[in-house]
């Protein structure tokens, strides 16, 4: 069966991805003026830690929101000058920090390859990708919360088309999405994704992954795509709530930590196993399959 064919680790691609590009004041203004209450600058100006704090604190009760106005020059020129000496050393950039210094050629083929490629493994894969989606909808279900279904749909998009469909990449909103999936699949590349048992529990452990040293990078990554898609949810509900009669309620702060949760979560188990039968150059009927099976249990268990 024909292979998965060109993952677009060409050169030219690594060097988009490779690029030091800075950070700008005039885009994380507007995103402190708009998502800053979640963090959303923090995020931007490659932040994780004090972001998730901003939003598991409503930034600090909106002070700390405040505060931020008169930082904000301060860490864009702290990311710059990062930039600037990585560049200057022959680092990698910031968002690519678990990969080797620019010029370094990648191996012909991961180094877990042999051990994770058997029919054993795809069997134990798929039955994760079963537990995922069952969970998912069950999740779905019991709280009225179907916003990381999308999010885990989208996933499975980017992470089909991104490796098949070369427009992806030139459109403009969904180029940062294509760029995500390459750091990614370069991460996983480079970095075992792990066996059935260790991404069955994935859901469990997502939360502490940014402990993990090893794994802190794949955690920022799955980071960034849950706080993006649940702070998209969350304007909309805010929307929502604001042209009703109820207004902000308790309910929409409640509704926001747990969408992020299960975004943040789900995706992970769903975004390894695809990522790593795409690097196993699987044709493209194991990739849908995979995918097929985990919407399957989506759906099942919504009802």
């Amino acid at each position: 069966m024909p292979g998965r064919g060109d993952l677009d680790f060409s050169r030219a691609v690594l060097d988009q991805l490779y690029s030091y590009r800075p950070k700008r004041e005039g885009i994380a203004y507007p995103l402190w003026l708009l998502t800053g209450i979640f963090g959303g600058h923090r995020f931007y100006l490659d932040r994780p830690g004090t972001g998730l704090l901003m939003l598991l604190t409503l930034g600090g009760a909106g002070l700390w929101w405040l505060l931020d106005v008169l930082l904000i020059p301060r860490m864009v020129r702290k990311f710059n000058e990062d930039q600037a000496r990585r560049r200057f050393l022959g680092l990698p950039p910031r968002q690519l920090a678990f990969m080797p210094a620019k010029g370094e050629t990648l191996p012909p083929e991961p180094h877990w390859a042999a051990k994770r490629g058997t029919r054993v493994r795809l069997v134990a894969d798929s039955v994760v990708m079963m537990l995922a989606g069952g969970s998912m909808g069950a999740f779905a279900r019991g709280f009225g919360i179907y916003e990381p279904i999308v999010a885990a749909l989208a996933l499975i998009a980017i992470t089909l088309l991104g490796t098949r469909w070369a427009a992806l990449s030139n459109l403009p909103i969904l180029r940062g999405f294509d760029r995500w999936a390459h750091r990614l699949r370069l991460f996983y590349y480079t970095n075992d994704p792990g066996g059935a048992v260790s991404l069955a529990f994935r859901q469990v452990l997502a939360a502490f992954a940014i402990l993990r040293r090893r794994r802190r990078a794949e955690a920022k990554l799955y980071l960034q795509f849950g706080v993006w898609f649940t702070i998209i949810f969350t304007v909309f509900d805010i929307i929502e709530a604001s042209s009703g009669t109820g207004g902000f309620t308790f309910s929409l702060v409640q509704d926001f930590y747990m969408t992020l949760f299960a975004t943040y979560a789900f995706a992970a188990p769903i975004g390894a196993i695809l990522n790593k039968h795409v690097l196993l150059q699987r044709s493209d009927r194991v990739i849908w399959v995979l995918s097929g099976v985990a919407v399957l249990f989506i759906v099942t268990s919504l009802f």
